[in-house]
C-alpha cells in the first residue's frame, strides 16, 4: 500500500513546476489558516497513523507535527517503507509562515516568505543545498498586485540568470484563471484555474501534449463549511487517484483515504491530536 502519497496532507513541501498561483499562493493560505486552526484549537502534537488492507499498522510509515509552546514553530517528520525520511521545521510570526528548512537524504531546502503591507504573498526565496554534490541552486519568485489588489504575475529568477514570468488572467471577479508562463518572450506552460460559487477552486487544468487535449491536474469537492472533503489528482500513467477527507467537530482532519481509478484503496489515513 503506498501511504506515503498521504504525506502531502501535513508536510508543507517545495512546489512542483508550474502551477505557481496554486503552489505560492493558494498552499500558503491553507498552511496559514491550518496553522491558526491547530493553535485555535491549542494542538500540541498531531500523530498520524498508516493502516494496511488488513486494517494492520503499515511499517515504517511515520507522519507526526508537533507545535512549540510560543506557537512559533511546527516541526514535522516523516518517513516511509523504503526508510527515506525527512523533517521539516517551519517557522511563524503574527501566525503568518515566515521560513521552512527541511533535510532529507542530504539535501537540504530552505523557503523563506515575504508579505506586503497588506499581508499579501509577496516573494519566495527557495535555496537547496546539495551537501554531498556540493551544489547549491537559489530560486526568487515575486508576485505583482494589480491597483485593486489582484494578482497580476509573478517573476521566477533562478541563480540569478534564468528568468522567466507568467501572466494572470482574471474573471470578473477577480479570480485568476489563466496563468500564462513565458520564457525569452516564448509561451512555455499554461495552467487553468476554474471555481464554484463560493469562489473555491475546484479544477486545475492544463494541455497535455501526449494526449492532445486539456485535462484536469486537481480537481476539488467540498462540504456546507467549505472543508474540502475529496480531491481527485492525475497520476503520471494517466489514471488518478482520489482522496476524500472527514474532519471531527473541531474542523481538524481524522481520517483520509486514497483510491485509484478502478477504485482499488491503496492509502488509509488516521490522525490524531494531543492537547
Amino acid at each position: 500500500m503506498r501511504s506515503i502519497c498521504f504525506a502531502i496532507a501535513l508536510v508543507f513541501s517545495s512546489p512542483g513546476f508550474g502551477q505557481y498561483y496554486f503552489n505560492d499562493i493558494l498552499a500558503t493560505q491553507q498552511s496559514n489558516a491550518q496553522y491558526q486552526l491547530l493553535r485555535g484549537n491549542k494542538v500540541k502534537k498531531v500523530v498520524a497513523t498508516s493502516f494496511e488492507e488488513d486494517h494492520s499498522a503499515t511499517a515504517g510509515f511515520l507522519l507526526e507535527q508537533e507545535l512549540s509552546l510560543d506557537g512559533k514553530k511546527l516541526i514535522t517528520r516523516s518517513a516511509n517503507i523504503s526508510g527515506k525520511t525527512m523533517e521539516t521545521t517551519s517557522f511563524y510570526e503574527a501566525g503568518k509562515l515566515k521560513r521552512t528548512q527541511s533535510y532529507s537524504n542530504g539535501i537540504e531546502n530552505k523557503m523563506e516568505y515575504g508579505y506586503d503591507e497588506k499581508g499579501r504573498i509577496q516573494s519566495f526565496t527557495l535555496t537547496t543545498t546539495d551537501t554531498a554534490m556540493k551544489y547549491k541552486s537559489v530560486e526568487t519568485r515575486e508576485w505583482h498586485y494589480n491597483a485593486l489588489g489582484q494578482v497580476s504575475d509573478v517573476l521566477k529568477i533562478k541563480n540569478k540568470t534564468d528568468t522567466s514570468i507568467a501572466f494572470m488572467v482574471l474573471d470578473e471577479l477577480g479570480n485568476p484563471v489563466e496563468e500564462h508562463w513565458k520564457k525569452k518572450n516564448k509561451d512555455t506552460e499554461t495552467y487553468y484555474y476554474y471555481y464554484n460559487a463560493a469562489k473555491q477552486l475546484t479544477d486545475i487544468v492544463h494541455f497535455n501534449t501526449r494526449l492532445k487535449k486539456l485535462v484536469p491536474d486537481y480537481m476539488y469537492e467540498y462540504d456546507e463549511k467549505g472543508k474540502p472533503i475529496q480531491m481527485t489528482q492525475l497520476s503520471a500513467n494517466g489514471g488518478y487517484f482520489i482522496w476524500k477527507y472527514i474532519y471531527n467537530e473541531k474542523g481538524l482532519k481524522i481520517n483520509e483515504t486514497c483510491s485509484d481509478n478502478k477504485k482499488a484503496l491503496i492509502g488509509n489515513i488516521e490522525y490524531r491530536y494531543e492537547y
